[in-house]
């Protein structure tokens, strides 16, 4: 599934924006949506369809800005579809690698933004790891001590990861509270909205446990071309990250993407600014693309 399939699955999510409202010139369209829920930039606009009108492009952001301004508010960013929980950010390179999901926008829609005035806010990466590495070596020492320390880790697949879909949401709640382009969202819409494109996938989840208690998990799956095995999503709760538990996460995680065959991962969707973002040498990293969320003051 690519963003746009994405995005269809998600106009609902708009029944929890403060306000929302819908922009079209010509054939481009956008929503302006205002999610005060949002720490950072509650001012956004989504849900964009654009084609390759230089003019009906700025001419639709130029509404958006001014009924921004009306509104209040100084700063326009996007895209963001409401939060992090649903679709956000366009390709700003290696348009020709399709990942699961990703951002099918074409090269001009980075392009004209920057035109009119947009600059990158936040950037992300995706990159293949060469899973033969000195993190894997020290993973696994590590994921020995944990073992030592009482701590248990159990890999579900398929459906049986479903039913661990609450425990998921409590952590990556916990987790990803206070990052960016983040804020809460129901239960009832992680299992109704989230987890649709998860639907189909051969996914698995390897899941941290204290005492029975699960304190972190990483997520992943194949990606449905057959290139490559995604590792999408990985948390762990604030209380436990100074422990170990993520590194002896990615060990399993590895441990599993080899028994199946797969000498890379691809590790989707990384944001630059998070201060635990590591880049690995350059030597056993391969096939990066890269990714954009614009602002513009107004």
């Amino acid at each position: 599934m690519n963003e746009d399939g994405k995005m269809n699955q998600e106009y609902d999510i708009l029944k929890l924006a403060d306000y929302h409202e819908h922009f079209s010139v010509g054939e481009c369209e956008a929503e302006l949506i205002i999610n005060q829920k949002m720490r950072d930039y509650p001012c956004l606009f989504g849900f964009v369809h654009l084609t390759e009108s230089r003019q009906d492009t700025e001419q639709l952001f130029s509404a958006m800005e001014q009924r921004a301004r009306e509104m209040g508010y100084h700063t326009l960013a996007g895209p963001v579809n409401y939060c992090s929980w649903m679709s956000y950010r366009w390709a700003v390179s290696r348009f020709d690698l399709q990942l699961y999901p990703d951002c099918s926008n074409p090269p001009f829609y980075p392009k004209y933004l920057q035109e009119i005035g947009y600059k990158p806010l936040y950037t992300y990466r995706s990159a293949e790891i060469d899973m033969e590495n000195p993190m894997y070596q020290m993973g696994e020492r590590l994921y020995q001590q944990k073992i030592g320390e009482g701590y248990t880790f159990v890999t579900y697949e398929n459906e049986a990861v479903y039913e661990q879909a609450d425990a998921v949401f409590d952590i990556s709640c916990a987790a990803f509270r206070g990052s960016y382009l983040y804020c809460d969202i129901p239960r009832e819409v992680f299992h109704e909205i989230y987890l649709t494109w998860t639907k189909g996938l051969h996914i698995a989840l390897c899941m941290a446990y204290d005492q029975g208690k699960p304190v972190g998990y990483v997520m992943g799956y194949d990606n449905p071309d057959g290139t490559c095995f995604i590792s999408k999503t990985s948390a762990v709760l604030p209380e436990y990250q100074m422990h170990k538990i993520y590194t002896a996460l990615l060990y399993l995680g590895w441990k599993y993407v080899i028994a199946k065959g797969y000498s890379k991962m691809m590790y989707h969707f990384q944001c630059e600014q998070k201060g635990t973002f590591h880049r690995f040498d350059e030597n056993i990293e391969s096939d990066e693309k890269r990714y954009a969320v614009f602002v513009k003051e107004i």
